[in-house]
């Protein structure tokens, strides 16, 4: 399995969970609470793993000093959709005929910045390891987002393990990603980032999963969401995965 091959199911997770939010909305369109049904998976319930509210995580060493955060209440961190971004200029994200559209080859190739062989060949790598199956009722690639969050909370950080490096301005990742950062607070040091042109804010390096991260990012709220949980498990110790794998599995509607 390739890092590539990651972005592609955290982007299929994606797709997933944008359509269980479209169905749900269109299942409840009479409902008061339709907003509330939409926002319904990514519902995180009170967080235990990792200690107790308010207790220091000390996450990213740095030269000489350790980037420390506090968790406040955690309160649906994926719901929010003003001040996601962690870029200052806002990306067009191009249109698709349909919503089966988004997971054809030239959609995805399109929104993931790999060609239409990388991704052909991402599938059948991901199909081979069973990550991968066709859902029954649509024929479309489903992702077994269970089997991606076992991997990601157990396997991710040895197989693509990162450092942090050097001062460069870039996307924020980790717990100091906007919608995450809400809920964790950085209590001083140096935050981890993706090196981007456009991002607003100055960090460590991170290198993303792999090298279209920071673009894939922009066009996506919720990969956006993934893969900087993802790699808030790369990069923390026991009590930071812990936080970060209930808000990831949360997030991917999973109990």
């Amino acid at each position: 399995m390739k890092s590539q091959d990651i972005l592609l199911l955290f982007k299929m997770a994606s797709l997933h969970a944008q359509e269980e939010n479209l169905l749900g909305v269109m299942e409840s369109e009479s409902n008061s609470n339709r907003v509330e049904e939409l926002l319904k998976p990514y519902a995180v319930s009170q967080m235990t793993a990792g200690g107790r509210v308010g207790q220091p995580l000390v996450t990213y060493s740095t030269d000489g000093e350790d980037t420390v955060f506090r968790r406040q209440d955690f309160d649906s961190p994926l719901n929010d959709e003003a001040g996601w971004e962690g870029w200052s200029e806002p990306v067009a994200v191009p249109p698709v005929a349909s919503w089966s559209e988004g997971y054809s080859l030239r959609a995805l190739s399109a929104a993931l910045g790999l060609s239409k062989s990388e991704v052909s060949n991402s599938l059948a790598r991901c199909r081979e390891s069973g990550l991968l199956t066709n859902d029954y009722d649509t024929g479309l690639a489903k992702v077994n987002r269970r089997q991606l969050l076992s991997i990601t909370e157990h396997a991710l950080k040895y197989f693509f393990p990162v450092k942090p490096g050097a001062m460069v301005r870039g996307i924020p990742t980790g717990f100091a990603a906007p919608a995450l950062s809400k809920s964790i607070k950085s209590a001083g040091g140096l935050i981890p980032v993706w090196p981007d042109a456009l991002g607003t804010e100055r960090g460590q390096a991170i290198e993303p999963l792999y090298k279209t991260v920071p673009e894939a990012v922009k066009k996506d709220r919720i990969l956006y969401h993934y893969l900087a949980l993802a790699d808030a498990i790369r990069l923390g110790g026991p009590r930071e995965c812990g936080v970060a794998v209930n808000i990831l599995k949360a997030g991917m509607g999973l109990k």
